[in-house]
C-alpha cells in the first residue's frame, strides 16, 4: 500500500548551458507482511544522491581530462563535492581482477613529488597499455606484498616482465614469478650511456669551451633525427675531441645492435665485442660494469623485442596528471586518477 510520496530535486544534465534540477516525488510503500515502510528504487539516482547517475558520469568525465578545480568553478560546487562525485564514479570503474589476463607484466616508478625522493610502483599491462595497479612507495616489500596477492594461475601465467636495473625489481620477479622472462628494457640502457657520455661532454668542456657549446643534443640524440646544424655541430666535436668522438660513436654502435634483428646469442657476442672496443679506450667504465651486470637480462630484449615504450608514455601522461592537479596530498586519490585514465 501507497505510504507517502517523498519529495525529491536532484541535479541532472544542463539545458542550453543552464544548471537543470528534477524535481519529482517518491513514492513510499507499506510492507503487507511486516507492515515496515521502503521507498521504491529508482534507476536513474543512486541511494542518498543529490544528483543524477548521469551527471556523475558527466562530473566523472570532465575531472578525468581537467581538474578538481576547474569542474568547481565550471559547474559552481564545491571542491569537496566535485571530489567525492568523481572518486565514487572512479570506483566503479576500476576492474575487480586486473591481472586475470595479463601476460606481460612492466614495472616502472615515477615521483610522487619532484625532488623529494618520494617514488610510487606503477604496474603495467604491456599488451593493452593499462595500468593495473600503483603502489604506493618503491620498496622491495611493497612489490613483493602486491605479486603474493595475486592467484598461482595469475602468477604462472606472467610470461615476460619489463623492469629497470635495480636489483630488488628483479630478486622479486625471480622469486614469485619463475615461468616470466626478465628483461631491462632498452631505453633504461640508453638512458644509462647517455648520462656518462653527458659526464664525459662536461668533463671535455673545461678545455674546449668553445667547440662543446651547444653540444647537448648534437651528442645524446640519435644522430639519424639529428637537424643539419646540430650535425654540423657534430662534425666540429669530432675534429676538436677525439675521446668525445670515440665516445659518441660507441653510444651510436650499441644503438644499432639494439635496432638490428639479432638473436639473443648474436646480440650477446656483439655486445661483449662492443664492450672490448669500450674498455681498450678506457670510455664508460660505470655502464660496462652495469652492462656486463645485467647483461643476460639486457639481452632477453632480442626475444620478443619487448620495451616498456608503453610504460614510458604511461610516466608522461602522469606526469600531466598531477601538473593538472596541482599536485596530490592523498595517495589514493592519485591511485585512482591514474588507473582510470588508462581505461
Amino acid at each position: 500500500d501507497l505510504h507517502e510520496n517523498h519529495p525529491r530535486i536532484v541535479r541532472d544534465l544542463p539545458v542550453s548551458g543552464k544548471a537543470c534540477y528534477l524535481r519529482f516525488s517518491r513514492r513510499r510503500f507499506l510492507c503487507p507482511k511486516c507492515h515496515d515502510p521502503f521507498s521504491e528504487p529508482l534507476g536513474f539516482v543512486k541511494e542518498h544522491r543529490d544528483y543524477t547517475n548521469r551527471y556523475q558520469a558527466r562530473i566523472f568525465h570532465q575531472v578525468k581530462e581537467n581538474n578538481i578545480t576547474a569542474v568547481m568553478r565550471l559547474e559552481c560546487l564545491t571542491y569537496e563535492q566535485v571530489e567525492s562525485i568523481f572518486l565514487t564514479e572512479a570506483k566503479s570503474y576500476i576492474p575487480a581482477n586486473p591481472f586475470a589476463s595479463l601476460k606481460r607484466l612492466g614495472i616502472d616508478e615515477i615521483a610522487l613529488r619532484k625532488g623529494k625522493q618520494d617514488f610510487v610502483l606503477i604496474l603495467s599491462n604491456l599488451d593493452t597499455g593499462e595500468i593495473v595497479d600503483v603502489i604506493e612507495k618503491r620498496t622491495k616489500e611493497k612489490l613483493r606484498q602486491r605479486l603474493e596477492w595475486l592467484t598461482p594461475v595469475e602468477l604462472n601465467q606472467i610470461i615476460e616482465v619489463t623492469i629497470d636495473m635495480w636489483e630488488p625489481y628483479a630478486d622479486v620477479c625471480s622469486e614469485l614469478l619463475p615461468d616470466a622472462v626478465i628483461t631491462v628494457d632498452r631505453f633504461h640502457v640508453a638512458k644509462a650511456i647517455n648520462t656518462e657520455l653527458k659526464n664525459l661532454k662536461n668533463k671535455e668542456k673545461k678545455q674546449h669551451p668553445e667547440a662543446l657549446k651547444g653540444s647537448h643534443y648534437s651528442l645524446l640524440k640519435n644522430q639519424d633525427n639529428l637537424t643539419d646544424s646540430q650535425q654540423e655541430n657534430l662534425v666540429k666535436i669530432y675534429e676538436t675531441c677525439p675521446t668525445l668522438r670515440m665516445g659518441h660513436r660507441l653510444k651510436e654502435c650499441l644503438r644499432h645492435i639494439f635496432e638490428s634483428h639479432s638473436t639473443k646469442e648474436k646480440a650477446t657476442h656483439r655486445i661483449q665485442k662492443w664492450l672490448l672496443i669500450a674498455e681498450s679506450h678506457g670510455l664508460f667504465p660505470d655502464f660496462r660494469k652495469t652492462l656486463l651486470n645485467w647483461l643476460d637480462n639486457i639481452t632477453n630484449y632480442f626475444r620478443q623485442r619487448t620495451t616498456s615504450g608503453i610504460v614510458e608514455g604511461i610516466n608522461n601522461k602522469i606526469k600531466l596528471i598531477k601538473r593538472r592537479a596541482y599536485g596530490f596530498r592523498n595517495f589514493e586519490h592519485f591511485r585512482l586518477r591514474v588507473i582510470v585514465a588508462f581505461l
